[in-house]
């Protein structure tokens, strides 16, 4: 009786190590798994901003895998050669990577399994040309469950903004981009595709109270962020601003508690971690076997 009581206690330790919601890994041939994951300044290894070993590379494949997702939207990706390098120790994956960003471009890691057609850059979201990171958007299919999806890291307010009105500009911006991903959602919701989700890193949360920027996300009425009270895996106090959001439509295909961040911060030394990300991934997932409802 003891030694089963000891080894149920291991089991949530260890499963509270690994994830904030063990359901996270919980993923079979009735479900979908999606997720975000920004991989902070993920290079190919020619005079990169972040150096990595292939080691670290590895490192970041196991989070991947940690994931279980089968579609991924990442952020911070210099080119597909970078996310190649990863990909490395990643089997039956397929990618898509922006090219317009500079150095920080987002894309789609897709598993074979799932359909993901009409990939393309949305350029709207880049409020200022080469200083603004676009949208990456496509059509996914999995079983019974079709979406149209979109990734996006939106501007941040960094150190580098040291001055009120640098600070103002870059809250401004991320406000009129919130904008812009509202229109483009009542612009599919327009069409036959009711079930859309957007995910990546929104550099801001939806609960702030002071100098709010996401604001038109959430006075969509058509709308939901799954992740609205998901906390900070480097700091509890905090919010997390790595975000999916769903349309009404896609919500009734939510897995409820399935929702989850991988909190390699928890399982992994902080030099180690560092070299992973300065993210943690989010997950959730979706039922595939409900009809198609459009």
């Amino acid at each position: 009786m003891k030694k089963s009581f000891l080894l149920l206690r291991i089991v949530i330790v260890l499963c509270t190590i690994a994830f904030s919601s063990c359901s996270v890994n919980t993923k079979n041939k009735d479900t979908v798994t999606l997720g975000t994951f920004n991989i902070a300044w993920l290079g190919d290894g020619d005079n990169d901003r972040e150096k990595r070993s292939d080691s670290d590379y590895e490192r970041i494949a196991g989070i991947i895998k940690d994931m279980n997702a089968d579609v991924i939207g990442l952020q911070e990706i210099e080119n597909e050669k970078a996310l190649r390098k990863v990909m490395n120790y990643l089997e039956d994956y397929q990618c898509f990577v922006g090219n317009t960003a500079r150095g920080q471009n987002v894309a789609f890691l897709y598993k074979n399994e799932v359909e993901v057609t009409d990939i393309k850059e949305y350029m709207p979201v880049a409020i200022h040309k080469g200083r603004n990171r676009p949208g990456l958007i496509a059509h996914c299919k999995k079983g019974n469950f079709d979406w149209s999806m979109m990734v996006v890291h939106l501007k941040s307010t960094s150190r580098y903004d040291s001055t009120d009105e640098l600070r103002q500009e870059s809250r401004e911006t991320r406000r009129l981009q919130a904008a812009i991903m509202t229109k483009w959602v009542d612009s599919v919701a327009q069409t036959q595709e009711k079930d859309i989700i957007i995910v990546g890193d929104f550099n801001d949360f939806p609960l702030r109270k002071k100098d709010p920027t996401l604001t038109a996300l959430l006075d969509n009425q058509n709308i939901d962020f799954l992740t609205k009270e998901r906390k900070s895996c480097k700091d509890e106090k905090l919010y997390a601003i790595d975000h999916i959001v769903v349309s009404k439509s896609a919500k009734k295909r939510f897995v409820t508690g399935s929702d989850g961040m991988v909190n390699f911060y928890a399982s992994e030394k902080k030099e180690i971690a560092q070299k992973i990300s300065d993210h943690c991934p989010v997950v959730s997932t979706f039922d595939i076997i409900s009809p198609d409802n459009d």
